[in-house]
């Protein structure tokens, strides 16, 4: 199957977002999570490893790509999906109620490939139900990639 990119060029790429991410506490920085025995989650990635301040930061309406200052080593993954996308990524970090830093619930909508507020704009869904919901999703671009594929072999041998 052919790649979208050269995982060469991809440099550092986001963790997928899982159901979890609401309830399992507060973001660690990952080299303390690794100590512990356990890999890094998204939140933790985003809210250490990102320099975007989310008191200053600010979308800018009618924009293609998002400030590359925010991403660090992540820049070259984010632009490239704003490409695919066709929309800048959100801010991807926001203040908890106890002012900690956190994964905003948008930005791991974003990554998932959903349109803005598919998850984040239903009413009633507060912030650990739609990391729930984008997490237990799939990147639709990504099924209909493997669907596409699965149609063009099933008359195969092997397949």
């Amino acid at each position: 199957m052919a790649r979208l990119f050269d995982k060469e060029r991809a440099h550092q790429l986001f963790k997928t977002p899982t159901a979890n991410l609401g309830t399992n506490g507060a973001p660690q920085h990952p080299d303390k999570r690794r100590a512990g025995g356990h890999g890094p989650t998204l939140d933790d990635e985003v809210s250490y490893l990102l320099p975007v301040d989310p008191e200053v930061a600010e979308e800018t309406p009618g924009a293609f790509h998002s400030p590359r200052e925010w991403w660090a080593d992540y820049a070259p993954a984010v632009h490239r999906w704003e490409v695919l996308m066709g929309t800048p990524a959100p801010i991807p970090v926001e203040f908890g109620p106890r002012g900690g830093r956190r994964l905003a619930a948008v930005f791991a909508e974003w990554l998932m490939g959903l349109p803005r507020g598919w998850i984040t704009h239903i009413p009633g869904l507060n912030r650990a139900r739609q990391l729930k919901a984008v997490g237990n999703g799939v990147v639709s671009q990504q099924a209909f990639a493997a669907y596409l594929h699965l149609l063009n072999h099933k008359g195969d041998e092997h397949g």
